[in-house]
C-alpha cells in the first residue's frame, strides 16, 4: 500500500492485530529485511511496515535526512489514525526513531533501537561499505552512496535532545561485531530516562533480528510490560 505523508509517496504493508507497531527499516534497505521481526510481532501486535523515503517503493526523488523521515513517520501516524504506536527502528531507522521521539514526544508511547546511531562519523566508511554489501536486499552502489554521505553529514544528537525522549526505551548493540561501536549505544542509552541497554555480545549489526532468542526474550518483555 502507498500513502502520501510530508509531500511524497510512503510504501506500507500491515500484519497481524493488536497493539500497533511500527517498524523502521535500516538505511537503504526496505521492508524485506524489517519481515523478520514482523513475522514474529504479528500475532500479537498490529505491525505496519514502513518503507523509509528513498528506500524500497518509496519516492526516491525526495530531500534526504533524518529530520525530514522523523515527520514522514509522524504524519504517517497521523493520516492512519494510529494511537501512540510503539516505534522499532534498525541502524538508521533507528536514528529516525529517535528524531521522532525528540521531534514529536507525544505520538508514541514506546521506543525500541537496534544498533542506532546518534552522532555523525560513528560508523566508519570502509566498514559501513563493506556490510552493507552483505545484507540481503542491497540497493546498489549509487543508492547506498547516498545514504553513507547523509551519514556522515547528520545533525549529531546531543545529550540534552536525548535527554527531551519521555517514552520508555530499549536499546540494543551487536557487541563487538557490531559497526555502531558499544560506546554510541550507551551514550544513547545513559542520556535517555526510563531506558535500559542491552549488548547482545558477538551478534553483529542488526544480525540479531534473524533468530536471537535474547534480542526476542528482552524485545517481547519490554513491549509486554
Amino acid at each position: 500500500m502507498d500513502i502520501e505523508v510530508n509531500n511524497i509517496k510512503i510504501h506500507y504493508e500491515v500484519l497481524g492485530n493488536g497493539k500497533p507497531v511500527i517498524l523502521l527499516n535500516p538505511n537503504s534497505v526496505n521492508t524485506g529485511l524489517m519481515k523478520f521481526i514482523a513475522n514474529r510481532l504479528k500475532y500479537k501486535y498490529k505491525v505496519y511496515l514502513f518503507d523509509r523515503r528513498c528506500c524500497g517503493k518509496s519516492e526516491k526523488n525526495c530531500t534526504l535526512n533524518y529530520e525530514e523521515s522523523a515527520k514522514d513517520v509522524y504524519e504517517f501516524i497521523n493520516k492512519l489514525n494510529i494511537h501512540k504506536p510503539y516505534l522499532l527502528g534498525c541502524s538508521g531507522g533507528g536514528t529516525v526513531a529517535l528524531n521522532v521521539a525528540i521531534h514529536y514526544p507525544k505520538s508514541i508511547s514506546k521506543l525500541v533501537i537496534c544498533s542506532g546511531v546518534a552522532r555523525n562519523n560513528i560508523v566508519k566508511k570502509p566498514n559501513y561499505a563493506k556490510v552493507m554489501e552483505k545484507i540481503p536486499f542491497y540497493p546498489g552502489k549509487k543508492n547506498n552512496e547516498m545514504f553513507e554521505k547523509l551519514n556522515y553529514e547528520a545533525h549529531s544528537i546531543t545529550k540534552d535532545e536525548l535527554g527531551i525522549i519521555i517514552v520508555p526505551t530499549l536499546v540494543f548493540n551487536g557487541g563487538e561485531k557490531d559497526i555502531v561501536p558499544k560506546n554510541e549505544a550507551e551514550y544513547i542509552s545513559n542520556n535517555i530516562n526510563h531506558s535500559e541497554l542491552v549488548i547482545l555480545e558477538k551478534a553483529g549489526h542488526c544480525n540479531y533480528v534473524f533468530k536471537n532468542k535474547l534480542f526476542y526474550g528482552k524485545l517481547f518483555k519490554f513491549l509486554e510490560q
